[in-house]
Protein backbone atom coordinates (compact mmCIF):
# COMPACT_ATOMS: atom_id res chain seq x y z
CA UNK A 1 0.00 0.00 0.00
CA UNK A 2 2.68 2.40 0.95
CA UNK A 3 4.50 1.66 -1.88
CA UNK A 4 1.42 2.34 -4.23
CA UNK A 5 1.06 5.88 -2.93
CA UNK A 6 4.67 5.98 -3.48
CA UNK A 7 4.59 5.42 -6.55
CA UNK A 8 1.61 7.62 -7.18
CA UNK A 9 3.28 10.71 -5.66
CA UNK A 10 6.06 10.19 -7.79
CA UNK A 11 3.70 10.20 -11.09
CA UNK A 12 2.34 13.47 -9.97
CA UNK A 13 6.12 15.05 -9.50
CA UNK A 14 7.29 13.93 -12.88
CA UNK A 15 4.05 15.16 -14.64
CA UNK A 16 4.34 18.02 -13.12
CA UNK A 17 7.79 19.28 -14.04
CA UNK A 18 7.14 17.56 -17.77
CA UNK A 19 3.73 19.22 -17.78
CA UNK A 20 1.58 15.82 -18.52
CA UNK A 21 -1.29 16.51 -20.63
CA UNK A 22 -4.46 16.81 -17.93
CA UNK A 23 -7.02 18.88 -16.65
CA UNK A 24 -5.18 22.04 -18.20
CA UNK A 25 -5.15 20.62 -21.55
CA UNK A 26 -8.82 21.97 -22.68
CA UNK A 27 -7.14 25.26 -22.09
CA UNK A 28 -5.74 26.01 -25.17
CA UNK A 29 -2.92 28.43 -25.84
CA UNK A 30 -3.65 32.00 -27.70
CA UNK A 31 -2.29 31.96 -31.10
CA UNK A 32 -1.15 35.10 -33.30
CA UNK A 33 -3.44 36.50 -35.43
CA UNK A 34 -4.52 39.53 -37.88
CA UNK A 35 -6.80 40.92 -39.83
CA UNK A 36 -8.63 44.11 -40.73
CA UNK A 37 -11.82 45.83 -40.49
CA UNK A 38 -13.71 48.34 -42.20
CA UNK A 39 -16.39 50.71 -41.03
CA UNK A 40 -18.74 51.96 -43.78
CA UNK A 41 -16.64 50.39 -46.93
CA UNK A 42 -13.42 52.65 -45.58
CA UNK A 43 -10.75 51.45 -42.66
CA UNK A 44 -11.88 51.31 -39.15
CA UNK A 45 -10.05 54.25 -38.13
CA UNK A 46 -9.85 53.23 -34.16
CA UNK A 47 -12.36 51.17 -32.84
CA UNK A 48 -12.35 47.52 -30.96
CA UNK A 49 -12.88 43.95 -32.44
CA UNK A 50 -13.69 41.45 -29.42
CA UNK A 51 -14.10 37.82 -29.53
CA UNK A 52 -15.97 35.72 -27.25
CA UNK A 53 -15.65 32.31 -26.72
CA UNK A 54 -17.80 29.55 -25.95
CA UNK A 55 -17.18 29.97 -21.82
CA UNK A 56 -18.27 33.86 -22.43
CA UNK A 57 -14.41 35.16 -21.95
CA UNK A 58 -13.76 38.47 -24.24
CA UNK A 59 -10.45 38.67 -25.74
CA UNK A 60 -10.37 42.18 -27.40
CA UNK A 61 -7.92 43.77 -30.08
CA UNK A 62 -7.73 47.31 -30.60
CA UNK A 63 -8.16 48.16 -34.41
CA UNK A 64 -6.09 51.04 -35.62
CA UNK A 65 -6.19 52.37 -38.80
CA UNK A 66 -8.28 49.33 -40.30
CA UNK A 67 -5.91 46.44 -38.95
CA UNK A 68 -6.19 44.82 -35.98
CA UNK A 69 -3.26 42.34 -34.67
CA UNK A 70 -2.64 39.94 -31.58
CA UNK A 71 -3.72 36.96 -29.73
CA UNK A 72 -6.47 34.67 -29.31
CA UNK A 73 -7.18 31.05 -27.64
CA UNK A 74 -8.43 28.69 -30.64
CA UNK A 75 -11.97 27.97 -31.49
CA UNK A 76 -15.27 29.40 -33.04
CA UNK A 77 -15.67 32.34 -31.69
CA UNK A 78 -18.61 35.38 -31.62
CA UNK A 79 -17.20 38.60 -33.28
CA UNK A 80 -18.05 41.84 -31.38
CA UNK A 81 -17.11 45.79 -32.78
CA UNK A 82 -16.64 48.70 -31.28
CA UNK A 83 -16.50 51.78 -31.62
CA UNK A 84 -16.25 54.21 -28.75
CA UNK A 85 -17.68 57.69 -28.27
CA UNK A 86 -18.23 60.53 -25.72
CA UNK A 87 -22.18 60.39 -25.29
CA UNK A 88 -24.05 63.70 -25.14
CA UNK A 89 -24.18 65.61 -21.67
CA UNK A 90 -27.50 65.00 -19.88
CA UNK A 91 -28.48 67.86 -17.51
CA UNK A 92 -30.22 67.65 -14.49
CA UNK A 93 -31.63 70.46 -12.84
CA UNK A 94 -29.26 73.28 -13.05
CA UNK A 95 -26.26 70.32 -13.44
CA UNK A 96 -24.60 69.10 -16.67
CA UNK A 97 -23.56 65.47 -16.34
CA UNK A 98 -20.63 64.85 -18.22
CA UNK A 99 -22.10 61.83 -20.86
CA UNK A 100 -20.47 58.36 -20.38
CA UNK A 101 -19.09 56.21 -23.57
CA UNK A 102 -21.22 54.89 -25.99
CA UNK A 103 -20.53 52.15 -28.62
CA UNK A 104 -22.20 54.26 -31.58
CA UNK A 105 -22.51 50.89 -33.62
CA UNK A 106 -25.81 49.47 -33.78
CA UNK A 107 -26.26 46.56 -31.23
CA UNK A 108 -26.02 44.26 -34.22
CA UNK A 109 -22.45 44.84 -34.23
CA UNK A 110 -21.98 44.09 -30.59
CA UNK A 111 -24.30 43.14 -28.09
CA UNK A 112 -26.32 41.26 -30.61
CA UNK A 113 -23.98 40.15 -33.09
CA UNK A 114 -24.17 36.69 -34.49
CA UNK A 115 -21.12 37.50 -36.40
CA UNK A 116 -18.68 34.60 -36.13
CA UNK A 117 -15.00 33.52 -36.63
CA UNK A 118 -12.85 30.72 -36.67
CA UNK A 119 -9.43 30.65 -34.80
CA UNK A 120 -6.78 28.43 -35.60
CA UNK A 121 -3.61 27.52 -36.33
CA UNK A 122 -2.41 31.50 -36.36
CA UNK A 123 -5.27 33.11 -37.92
CA UNK A 124 -8.91 33.57 -38.22
CA UNK A 125 -11.11 33.29 -40.82
CA UNK A 126 -12.65 35.60 -42.18
CA UNK A 127 -10.06 38.02 -41.44
CA UNK A 128 -11.99 40.80 -42.86
CA UNK A 129 -14.68 42.31 -41.41
CA UNK A 130 -17.37 45.00 -43.00
CA UNK A 131 -19.28 46.78 -40.36
CA UNK A 132 -21.61 49.90 -40.76
CA UNK A 133 -22.25 52.38 -38.81
CA UNK A 134 -26.35 52.58 -39.77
Amino acid sequence: MVRRVALGVSFLAVCSLLGCSGPKSRFKEPVPVSGSVNLDGQPMADGMIVFVGDTGANEQLPVKDGKFQGSVTPGKKRVEFRVMKMGKPIKMGDQVIEGSMENILPAMYHSDSKITAEVSGGAVNPSTFEVKSK
